[in-house]
């Protein structure tokens, strides 16, 4: 970062009893600080940040957090300690505990949230329980209700494969049912790896590609200890499991409130078939907040700022701009 009152730079800091760590990007620390709050569980967003967040960084200062058992922070601690306190209660801790951090770090008295995926229940959560410390709510890909999300998106996979009548896929599909379980077991597991599968296939789903494995290679966030991370195989099985039996035996926003006390915006790809649109405009259109918008990306599925960088971006500052005023 070559401004003076820039920064660039990478901690860790004690978090909930751990090590977590943190990446900080921008050309002005008097901007906004957007704290990204990734998806998953487990995911961590900072390999890919050099493919979409550039840009970003004249208008605030962008700070990717590694939760508890992802990326850098897994390695940072016994993984067989910290997997026991991987759930959703300990998750809302870590996060009110780094928001206080950034509070202190930037002296501002609120921090904006961008919440993509599993960190838009997080998140969300996180802005109805504590809207002192929230400067603004930004939900991408946002996930109302679990089960639904599956139930919708096997639908929509079972639709594709008859539609270009292919028998194989739809057999498999079959196999399936019912889906989704309504426990996070092993044989759901198993299920859901099936299905996004084929998901990805139908370009209804994130699937693992030449360009985003090369992009974690050549990431200059990521050494090729913390790659070792994207390689692991037991993520949802084991690390994060916790947090995925919650989700899927109650997590349902509906049943939250739609009330929120500070600005809310979501960005949704149209072509998101993981967290279904229908689900979130629905929810979305109950919302009660000082300000609203529903920022729709047309060709775009559930890894939005990757999808359609320049629409993501026009909707992001657009956004910036109305929380500044």
């Amino acid at each position: 970062m070559h401004t003076p009152n820039g920064i660039d730079e990478g901690e860790y800091v004690t978090i909930g009893g751990i090590q977590q760590f943190l990446y900080h990007r921008g050309e002005n620390k008097d901007h906004p600080v957007l704290l990204f709050l990734h998806g998953g569980p487990g995911s961590p967003m900072l390999p890919f940040a050099q493919d979409f967040q550039f840009p970003w960084e004249d208008k605030v200062t962008v700070v990717h957090w590694e939760q508890r058992n992802s990326g850098k922070t897994f390695f940072a601690n016994d993984s067989q300690k910290v997997t026991p306190t991987t759930t959703i209660e300990q998750a809302l801790q870590d996060t009110y505990e780094v928001v206080s951090y950034l509070q202190k770090k930037y002296n501002k008295e609120r921090i904006l949230l961008l919440s993509h995926s599993w960190g838009s229940i997080l998140g969300s959560l996180f802005t109805l329980q504590f809207p002192q410390m929230v400067q603004a709510y930004i939900g991408v890909g946002q996930v109302v209700n679990m089960i639904e999300n599956e139930r919708i998106g096997y639908e929509k996979a079972l639709e594709c494969s008859s539609q270009v009548g292919n028998q194989k896929d739809i057999s498999t599909l079959q196999a399936l049912s019912l889906y989704p379980e309504p426990q996070f077991s092993d044989a759901m597991i198993k299920k859901l790896m099936k299905l996004r599968k084929l998901q990805g296939k139908y370009k209804l789903a994130m699937q693992p590609s030449l360009q985003l494995v090369t992009s974690v290679l050549c990431s200059p966030f990521y050494s090729f200890k913390d790659i070792k991370y994207m390689l692991m195989s037991d993520v949802l099985e084991i690390k994060q499991r916790a947090i995925l039996e919650s989700l899927f035996k109650s997590y349902d926003l509906n049943m939250v409130t739609s009330d929120y006390q500070v600005p809310v915006f979501y960005i949704h790809g149209e072509d998101d078939w993981q967290t279904p649109y229908s689900l979130a405009r629905t929810y979305f259109d109950q919302i009660k907040a000082p300000m609203k918008q529903f920022y729709s990306i047309p060709n775009a599925g559930h890894v939005t700022m990757l999808d359609q960088k320049e629409l993501f971006n026009e909707a992001l500052f657009d956004i910036i701009d109305q929380i500044k005023h």
